[in-house]
């Protein structure tokens, strides 16, 4: 079977969704690593558009206004759409894949969806590959653990989705001396922000311009202001959040390592997390073992995607660049429920393989 009939037994639509979105959506939603690459251009009517750069994204936003929480399969074989990544990928590419919402986030469901991808891999002539994962509800969990300050806690989330950020953060390298238009809206609430931003805007003649709003700006001064006064973290979270983010091993290992480290802390409430981790990393063993030999986890693998909130991966050929891989997929339970204004609150998760990359990582092997 191809990689189109092994999806199609996930039942579902097979759907082509408009290739044109808002500039915003994608900027705002496709993290560091797509927005640079993103295929951006201003229309006749001056707004600003980019191509789809994903199929995730335009089918999520399409599901979020569908007005039904349903359990919904969405099937794909379409075109995507970015500036390569290495010299000599295309800009214009297939991409065949799935996307599951409504279904129960369990690790049964992630294991499955991350085994029908390695199917539709080995219907390519791959059986086997580098498997890199992560999960990003492991960081969240152990600084929810650690009962830190609110504006500490949520400083050290928005750090985790930059490389070396959490480590600046930790360091107290972020807190630079208060000054300029964050330090004049501190103790500010945000309307009053608000105000004091539109007027600056105002009497410098400035237009708004590209993807964020006036409200997107004075939310990041505010949090910038938010953060010049958070006091360091205490020594056991450093200690605590740097051995998180330093675990690299085995997925089979992942969660006693992590377990360890909470342990050692003496902190409770990540369990949850690190059970899933395990269940899901048994089911992936179990489902698919061929694609465990050569597998890595690590805890900020997947974090430059900002849609993505749970379990990730990536499959690379062996001795590929980790910068092409072939399949990939991931759980973003969020996104619906952010793109809809809260009016809707559905799972959703997601797998992917590139044809063109595939066909490269056959012929490699032979």
């Amino acid at each position: 079977m191809s990689p189109v009939e092994i999806f199609a037994k996930l039942g579902g639509e097979l759907v082509d969704p408009p290739i044109l979105m808002p500039a915003a959506q994608p900027l705002e939603l496709s993290g560091e690593a797509v927005r640079a690459r993103l295929c951006v251009f201003t229309d006749a009517n001056g707004e600003e558009c980019a191509l789809r750069p994903d199929l995730t994204l335009p089918l999520a936003l399409a599901q979020a206004g569908a007005g039904t929480a349903d359990e919904t399969i969405k099937r794909y074989a379409a075109r995507a759409f970015r500036l390569p990544s290495v010299p000599g990928d295309p800009m214009e590419f297939t991409q065949i894949g799935f996307e599951r919402y409504g279904a129960p986030a369990t690790a049964d469901v992630d294991a499955e969806s991350f085994a029908l991808v390695c199917e539709a891999a080995a219907s390519a002539g791959i059986t086997d590959s580098m498997l890199r994962m992560g999960d990003l509800a492991v960081f969240p969990a152990f600084v929810d653990a650690l009962t830190l300050p609110e504006g500490l806690a949520d400083a050290l989330k928005r750090a985790f989705r930059q490389a070396g950020g959490v480590s600046a953060l930790l360091s107290g390298a972020h807190k630079p001396p208060a000054s300029g238009l964050s330090a004049r809206l501190k103790g500010a609430s945000l309307t009053e922000a608000r105000d004091i931003v539109a007027e600056i805007f105002a009497l410098a003649g400035t237009q708004m311009q590209g993807a964020r709003s006036l409200d997107d700006i004075v939310e990041g001064l505010l949090a910038q202001a938010a953060e010049e006064e958070d006091e360091e973290a205490p020594a056991l979270a450093r200690q605590t959040l740097e051995a998180v983010m330093a675990v690299e091993c085995a997925p089979e290992n992942a969660a006693d390592a992590l377990l360890a480290i909470a342990r050692q802390a003496g902190i409770d409430g990540v369990d949850p997390v690190l059970e899933r981790l395990s269940a899901r990393v048994a089911g992936m063993a179990r489902l698919a073992p061929d694609f465990l030999k050569s597998a890595r986890f690590g805890t900020p693998f997947g974090r430059r995607f900002n849609y993505y909130d749970g379990f990730v991966f990536e499959l690379i050929a062996q001795d590929g660049d980790p910068r092409r891989p072939f399949g990939s997929g991931g759980r973003y339970d969020g996104l619906i429920r952010d793109l809809s204004g809260g009016t809707m609150d559905m799972t959703a998760i997601g797998g992917v393989v590139r044809p063109d990359r595939l066909a490269e990582a056959r012929e490699a092997r032979q």
